[in-house]
């Protein structure tokens, strides 16, 4: 039965998109700012924040978005940064509890900063973060330009265009949710760094 009802919420979050401000609270989204703005992290430089370099010569991608990262968790390989997951798993916590949605595992957490740069294309590379059924929780970190991107096709369907349905401009404390299998991609800052942390969650 908890299998079947998972499969209902997933297939009616299909063209379901939240967007949700303020549901953390605003001391939390201080706290976030702060430490994801900071040099003290483990930052890792990404030849592009949503393919990997494997995708990308595979895909013959020439136009990449460059960026660096930030590990909170991730299922493969598996690795977690348990002060990292301790300070921010209250943000999926608290949205799942508002979409009256059940959260029973955090399986990737990730968080990004995109710097601007001179040249840029309308959004980055469209893509999916994992094959196996997971909604996103997407916060954003503060407040910046370079919105995010939602499609019309789903994992298994990129037949013709990608069509864009919604776009979603970042602001501090601002959390977006949707079905993780629907491509999506992000756009890049034209004056401000643009922070996120990208949470898949099942």
């Amino acid at each position: 039965m908890e299998t079947w009802g998972f499969l209902f919420i997933l297939s009616y979050m299909i063209n379901e998109i939240y967007i949700l401000d303020d549901v953390i609270p605003l001391d939390i989204q201080d706290k976030m700012e702060q430490l994801f703005l900071s040099s003290s992290l483990p930052w890792i430089f990404f030849q592009d924040i949503a393919l990997s370099p494997d995708e990308i010569k595979r895909l013959g991608i020439k136009d990449v978005t460059p960026g660096i990262g930030c590990y909170i968790k991730q299922d493969n390989p598996s690795y977690v940064n348990e002060y990292l997951l301790s300070q921010t798993r209250i943000i999926p916590e608290l949205v799942c509890e508002n979409i009256n949605y059940t959260l029973k595992d955090i399986c990737n957490g990730r968080s990004f900063i995109q710097f601007p740069l001179s040249k840029r294309k309308e959004f980055d590379n469209p893509h999916i973060d994992v094959s196996y059924e997971h909604l996103v929780v997407l916060y954003y970190v503060n407040d910046s330009d370079g919105d995010t991107y939602i499609f019309d096709k789903v994992l298994g369907d990129k037949t013709g265009e990608l069509n864009v349905i919604q776009k979603v401009t970042p602001k501090k404390g601002r959390v977006l949710v949707f079905n993780g299998n629907r491509y999506h991609s992000s756009s890049g800052p034209t004056e401000n760094v643009r922070c996120v942390i990208n949470f898949n969650v099942i």
